[in-house]
């Protein structure tokens, strides 16, 4: 069975990939490694950058070069191919005229949407390409009944997890905007004050300065799914700083599951999950940490591996492809407020 697969998130493909091969697909991966960004500043492009802005009042001048070297480059790679499936990470990510061509070389065309659709409303123009449009927000499955979207968490990867001597007491890695920014400094102060550890690497932009210190570090560079997992694994607890337009469950929380670790979290949505228990998982507005205290004193409570196994790449993989036989993976119906 011959796939394609489509996703800019290198870091995350390197595990979806190698369980592809172990499931048998002959696995053709369409983006292997990021492009070089174009040069802004050749005297060639800033050139036409400003007379696309002048003269032809168009502001994405450089965003239209690389979309323009993508293409050609896809359409380099895919030419005379065809496939039985072709599995997309947030196609929203691509232009329409890829969509297109990966439809009329695929047999099946899959989607998964790990972001709210409102954030990134022209996906809805790429939803009837699809197969199978999978999202894993129920409330976008309950606002757009006409799309009938399939329902899907996001997963873990690492089924062979080897647990480490604890080093930190929290641990965090994303990006760093500001409002998180202002809950990993409240966290500090209550570490400082009770005596706990804090380890936590946030990402900014280049045009801000760095500050990288042992507990809390704004830099530059992110690290990569080793070093996230290696960081991970000294931990006791995982962060989850949950996104306004986000309600589904991040992939941090099904990385803890299979780690059996504990997480603190701003979303209560996680309650109503079949994974759901007290002593693993804490809510706070990271503002208010009462309780938080006591929910580190207590251990953690062993999930049915029943459930462990329903969340695990493999599985993941089988439900979103309808490939083989498979626990299918639903998600908690919610009622907007």
């Amino acid at each position: 069975m011959k796939l394609l697969y489509i996703n800019k998130n290198i870091n995350l493909s390197q595990p979806i990939i190698a369980q592809l091969n172990k499931m048998g697909f002959e696995v053709d991966v369409l983006i292997e490694s990021l492009p070089k960004p174009s040069d802004r500043f050749s005297v060639f492009d800033r050139f036409f950058n400003i007379f696309s802005r002048v003269i032809l009042k168009d502001k994405f001048y450089f965003l239209n070069k690389e979309k323009k070297r993508f293409q050609a480059y896809a359409e380099k790679k895919l030419k005379k191919k065809t496939y039985d499936y072709a599995l997309f990470m947030r196609a929203d990510m691509y232009p329409a005229s890829l969509i297109r061509k990966v439809r009329k070389q695929s047999r099946m065309m899959v989607n998964y949407q790990w972001d709210g659709l409102d954030m990134y409303p022209g996906i809805f123009d790429f939803i009837p390409f699809f197969d199978r449009f999978f999202v894993f927000d129920s409330f976008d499955i309950q606002k757009y009944p006409q799309y009938h979207f399939l329902p899907l968490t996001n997963f873990h990867y690492n089924e062979n997890h080897v647990k480490t001597d604890t080093k930190f007491d929290f641990f965090y890695v994303g990006v760093g905007l500001e409002e998180r920014i202002r809950w990993t400094h409240n966290l500090k102060k209550f570490c400082d004050e009770n005596g706990l550890k804090l380890k936590a690497i946030m990402t900014i932009p280049d045009f801000r300065e760095e500050k990288i210190t042992d507990s809390v570090s704004l830099q530059h560079n992110g690290i990569s799914l080793k070093e996230n997992d290696a960081y991970a694994s000294n931990a006791k607890t995982v962060i989850d700083y949950k996104l306004k337009n986000h309600n589904g469950a991040s992939f941090r929380v099904f990385e803890c599951m299979a780690r059996e670790q504990k997480l603190i979290s701003n979303n209560p949505n996680l309650k109503d999950y079949d994974f759901y228990h007290p002593d693993n998982i804490f809510f706070t507005d990271f503002e208010d940490f009462t309780g938080l205290g006591e929910f580190l004193e207590k251990p953690y409570h062993k999930l049915d591996q029943k459930i462990v196994e329903k969340y695990s790449i493999g599985n993941w993989l089988k439900y979103a492809l309808d490939f083989g036989e498979y626990e299918p993976i639903d998600l908690p119906l919610w009622k907007s407020s």
